[in-house]
């Protein structure tokens, strides 16, 4: 009897493992497709697939904030994430501005923070109010507004930004400008420590990282061992339709060939493919 309940017992507890593991699924591998708008933001999703943040063709484009998350969370021991992204329009007299942030953020934690210079991530005092940003987070920020007040370097940068502050732990200027030059290619690699970035206009992935920043471990940083990831976006008092083509994340990181790796590998198909084509005429003669 004693056997048997506790065979009971440890059958119920797998139950209850296996049944919470499931309840809440983490993954390793995601794509644009498993990233959904938030309710009440101006995010949206194309009939494409695209994720639109800020859309610069409504009658008052001003101070919009869009946000869309991964709808599981993911794995963030080690991680790289590639997307490409551009931006479109201005605010006639205005300019084109904000920008847009990737999000690595605890599961639990805000779903945006401040419009204009706050790229929808970031604390901020506006034309609309003062916003909190979003706490418990690490954002990669791409933007095209210079903000004195918040320490940008310039009107096109990109930085790595903590705990939902849009002061920069680290920046890099960029050009030319992302608005009307893309679409921008961007990577974001994490080894455990060191989280990097770079940008491009095309989909090769420079040599060596733009930006760095030794940030430690991303868990303590977000307080949770596996995060919701996305993307936030703004508009201030100048405007510009920000979109997302494509994103994919992999944890543990997926090994992206070297340029001189991708043209043998071009090379040795083509070898192959003109001996397949030799023997096949062999063949039939």
């Amino acid at each position: 009897m004693k056997k048997q309940l506790l065979a009971t017992l440890f059958m119920l507890g797998c139950f209850g493992i296996t049944s919470q593991t499931y309840a809440v699924p983490v993954l390793n591998t995601i794509t644009l497709d498993d990233i959904a708008p938030t309710p009440g933001s101006s995010a949206t999703k194309l009939p494409d697939g695209v994720l639109q943040l800020t859309d610069n063709s409504l009658s008052d484009p001003e101070y919009q904030i869009g946000s869309a998350y991964s709808t599981s969370p993911v794995g963030i021991e080690t991680f790289n994430a590639t997307f490409s992204f551009q931006y479109s329009g201005t605010y006639p007299a205005h300019g084109s501005a904000d920008g847009i942030v990737f999000v690595i953020k605890n599961p639990a934690s805000a779903t945006s923070g401040g419009d204009g210079g706050g790229l929808g991530y970031g604390t901020i005092t506006t034309g609309n109010g003062s916003y909190a940003g979003i706490p418990n987070s690490v954002g990669i920020e791409f933007d095209n507004w210079y903000n004195p007040e918040v320490g940008d370097p310039s009107s096109n940068h990109i930085g790595i930004n903590v705990n939902g502050s849009v002061v920069s732990q680290g920046t890099v200027d960029i050009s030319p400008e992302f608005n009307g030059s893309g679409p921008w290619y961007a990577w974001v690699d994490y080894d455990g420590s060191l989280l990097s970035v770079s940008v491009n206009q095309t989909n090769l992935k420079p040599d060596s990282a733009m930006l760095s920043y030794n940030i430690g471990n991303i868990q303590s940083v977000i307080d949770s061992p596996a995060a919701t990831v996305g993307f936030t976006g703004s508009t201030g008092w100048a405007t510009q339709t920000q979109q997302v083509l494509s994103f994919d994340y992999n944890d543990p990181p997926r090994a992206v060939p070297e340029p001189g790796t991708v043209t043998l590998l071009g090379i040795g198909g083509a070898l192959v493919s003109i001996w397949t084509r030799r023997k096949r005429l062999a063949i039939s003669d």
